[in-house]
Parts: C-alpha cells; sequence; structure tokens
C-alpha cells in the first residue's frame, strides 16, 4: 500500500497559520508612524510599545506549548489564532496609547501559542528525518507574512486614504498617511477566517485524520514512535530537567542573540532607513520586505543544511553547526552595514541578515523536537521564551544606543556593531550544543 501524503496538508495548514502570524505581528511597525501621529506617541514610547508585544510572547511560550502538548494543536492552535486575531482587529478601534498598548500585548500572548504547538505538528506528523525540512516550510510562512506585511500595509492604508487616487501621488508629498484602523479590522476578520479553515481540517493525530491510511501512519511513526496512538502530555513542563540542561541554555542563549538583531528587520529598520538614509513612506515598505523575502530562501536552505548534516555527521553536529555559520554570518552582515553609503546597499546587507538568521532557525526548532519527546511543545516554548526577550529588548537597546549619540548614523554603526558582537558569541555558544541527548524526567 502507498501512503497518502495527508501529512504534507498538515504542514501546509500550519504554514498558512504563521503567514498570517507575521502579517499581524509586523503590520504595527509598518503603520507606527501613523499611529504615534494618531494618539501622540513620543519616539521612546513608541519603542516601548514596539517591544512590548515581545514581552507577553515571550512570557507565553512555554505555558502555551505545554497546553498544546496537553489539549493539541487542533483547537488549542485555532483558539490562540481566533484570540490574536480579535485583538489586532481591536487594535482599530483604540483611542489612546493605553488601549492599544493593552491589545498589543494581548497579541503578544496569543501569538506565543503559534511556534510551540507547530513544533508539536511537527513531531506528531513529519518523520524524524525530515523534521528540519518541514519546521523550515512552516516557518517559511512567516517570513512570506513578515515580507507581505510592509507591502500590503501601506498600500491598503493609502487606498483607504487617498481611495482611488493612491496610486498616482506622489511618494515624496505624503508626510503620512493616517487610514491605519480599517487595515488591522480586515486583518482581524481574516484571521477568524483562517482559524476556522484550520479547525475544520486539522487533526491532531495521523491515525485520527479520515483521509490518512496505515502505510502514513507507519512512516510517520516508523523513526520515532510515540508511547502509545493517544501520546499526550498531562504532566506539568519539565522545567527542572530544563533548568539543569546545559545545552538548553546554549541554544536558549542562541535564539536570543538571533531575535535580538533580527527583530531590528521588524521593528526599527523604516526608524533607520528614514534618519540615515532620508527614503520615503512607501520605499521602505519595499525595501523592508526584502530582507524577510530572504528569510525564506534563508529557512528552506537551513532545512536542507540541517537535515543533509544529521545524516552525515549525526545530530550532536547536524544542528550544531548550521546555528554556528549561521550566526558567524549574521555578524559578517550587520558589520557590512557599516560600509554603505545608500539604502538599497544598506538593504542588501539587511537582507543578507535575514537569510542567515532564518538558515539557522530550523535547526534551533528541530533542536527542541529531538529532545523533547512528549514535551515538545513546552521545550520548544523554553526555548522561544528566551528568544523572545531578545527581540523585547531589541527596540529599546538599539534605540538607547542611537539616542546616545548626536550624529544618528554613530549611532547606528555602534548598535549595528553590538548586534555583530552578540551573533559572534552565539556562534561560538552553538557549537557546545547536543541534540543527540534527549530531555528526559527524573
Amino acid at each position: 500500500m502507498q501512503p497518502t501524503r495527508v501529512r504534507y496538508g498538515m504542514i501546509l495548514l500550519a504554514m498558512l497559520v504563521a503567514v498570517l502570524l507575521y502579517l499581524d505581528r509586523v503590520c504595527m511597525s509598518i503603520a507606527s508612524k501613523s499611529v504615534a501621529a494618531d494618539l501622540g506617541i513620543n519616539s521612546t514610547e513608541l519603542n516601548w510599545l514596539l517591544g512590548a508585544f515581545f514581552w507577553t510572547y515571550a512570557l507565553g511560550q512555554l505555558p502555551a506549548g505545554w497546553l498544546g502538548d496537553r489539549y493539541g494543536a487542533r483547537w488549542m492552535l485555532g483558539a490562540y489564532v481566533i484570540l490574536w486575531s480579535l485583538c489586532t482587529g481591536l487594535m482599530g478601534l483604540a483611542t489612546s496609547a493605553t488601549i492599544l498598548l493593552v491589545l498589543r500585548l494581548g497579541c503578544g500572548l496569543f501569538e506565543a501559542g503559534a511556534y510551540p504547538v507547530a513544533a508539536s505538528i511537527v513531531r506528531r506528523w513529519v518523520p524524524m528525518e525530515r523534521r528540519g525540512f518541514a519546521s523550515s516550510v512552516i516557518a517559511v510562512g512567516g517570513r512570506m507574512g513578515g515580507a507581505l506585511a510592509p507591502i500590503l500595509t501601506i498600500q491598503l492604508m493609502f487606498w483607504w486614504t487617498f481611495g482611488d487616487q493612491w496610486f498616482s501621488i506622489p511618494k515624496d508629498s505624503v508626510a503620512a498617511i493616517t487610514s491605519w484602523r480599517p487595515v488591522m479590522m480586515l486583518y482581524g476578520i481574516l484571521g477568524v477566517l483562517i482559524a476556522i479553515l484550520f479547525m475544520w481540517m486539522f487533526r491532531d493525530w495521523p491515525d485520527k485524520h479520515p483521509l490518512v491510511n496505515a502505510a502514513e501512519v507507519d512512516l510517520i511513526r516508523r523513526s520515532d514512535p510515540p508511547r502509545s496512538n493517544s501520546e499526550t502530555s498531562r504532566a506539568a513542563p519539565p522545567i527542572l530537567e530544563m533548568i539543569q540542561s546545559w545545552p538548553l541554555w546554549l541554544n536558549c542563549f542562541v535564539q536570543f542573540a538571533s531575535n535580538m538583531g533580527w527583530a531590528f528587520l521588524v521593528t526599527k529598520m523604516p526608524q533607520y532607513l528614514e534618519d540615515v538614509h532620508q527614503s520615503g513612506q512607501q520605499d521602505q515598505g519595499w525595501l523592508q520586505s526584502l530582507p524577510l523575502l530572504a528569510g525564506i530562501a534563508g529557512l528552506l536552505l537551513g532545512g536542507l543544511f540541517t537535515d543533509r548534516l544529521t545524516r552525515r555527521l549525526g545530530l550532536r553536529w547536524g544542528r550544531s553547526i548550521a546555528m554556528s555559520v549561521s550566526r558567524l554570518i549574521v555578524a559578517f552582515a550587520f558589520l557590512g552595514c557599516l560600509t554603505v553609503d545608500t539604502p538599497l546597499k544598506a538593504t542588501l546587507f539587511l537582507a543578507l541578515v535575514g537569510l542567515a538568521t532564518d538558515l539557522g532557525t530550523p535547526a534551533c526548532w528541530a533542536y527542541g523536537q529531538d529532545i523533547g519527546g512528549s514535551h515538545v511543545g513546552s521545550v520548544v516554548g523554553w526555548s522561544n521564551m528566551w528568544g523572545n526577550f531578545g527581540a523585547a529588548l531589541s527596540p529599546v537597546i538599539l534605540g538607547g544606543i542611537v539616542a546616545q549619540f548626536t550624529s544618528v548614523s554613530a549611532g547606528w554603526h555602534v548598535a549595528f556593531a553590538s548586534c555583530a558582537a552578540l551573533n559572534i558569541l552565539a556562534a561560538v555558544a552553538a557549537l557546545g550544543i547536543n541534540a543527540s541527548r534527549p530531555l528526559r524526567r527524573g
């Protein structure tokens, strides 16, 4: 009997959720100038508003992973999508910075469920030797959403502001566009529809899906069978074991350093392009999309890279080398930003940051799936939590560094050099990660 291929459809469903995840995550940084003008928010308050998302996103990772392990992805991920979509839509009705902050914190808390639960989908639906690539496919959805967000958000805002005349407005004649509220409401409605589609089509286990045959179930479980057909993690997350795992801490640091630099692309890049290179708002949308589009190539190559290394060198080096090499390339790209004098050249180096960051992402994900057992969601959530503390601090720290200098260009040079140094440290730390040692209780 030939195995059915329903597993591919389940990964594509998770990928669609990831598209929405980043569309809703990135849209606020794109609209931030208009939001700040509308609600009277100063630059310091805006830095904290952009970073606030990542605090609740980080803190929500571990409980979200456990809930996904405990109750399954079908209902938990569907509920998370509905909740963060409602927060996104309601941002369009915000009348003050405080309300917007609360809703943004809500978005972070509920979006925290996406990737830890998606990791459990990969573990339950994909054979071990293909998990790196499957993880990269889901993450590609996130980068597609992130690349689409700047272009789509800017164009929708222009369309709602100027109607049918939006395409004839000179780029440099518009100081700010104001119609950011309808865009947020549109994204909220879209998210609810995607959640309904996911819950209708997805099943938590291959043998529970009506379109899966026995041959596909056997193929999925052959290399890494669960303890039973209904394996779930009803116990609390293995927090003590995670705290005691030195390789897991190294993985957390790698993700922290990665997100510290990468979050710049989705929070502060428009400000950098305007402050240093005087690019217009429409140009910023297209330029900001390039690093996220480059990330798509990085994810696909990274998934193939770590899987190939794992088959040749084993789990120990298959994961750690992929992480280490990617961090070194990120450091080189940030240092390259110190040499440029045009927005396009700067964007090309930042595109290399996006590509190289995502070159190591599949290995980070696969590491949690390799060692997590029935606690995959909790383990991936733990690492993502520490990684997203880096993302939360990124706009505050980088913005603070720039503010210390009278020359904006000099401030950004120091900020980029700091990101490069942090990624070099992460490259060294990655060599100590060992995915061949499972995390066990007791």
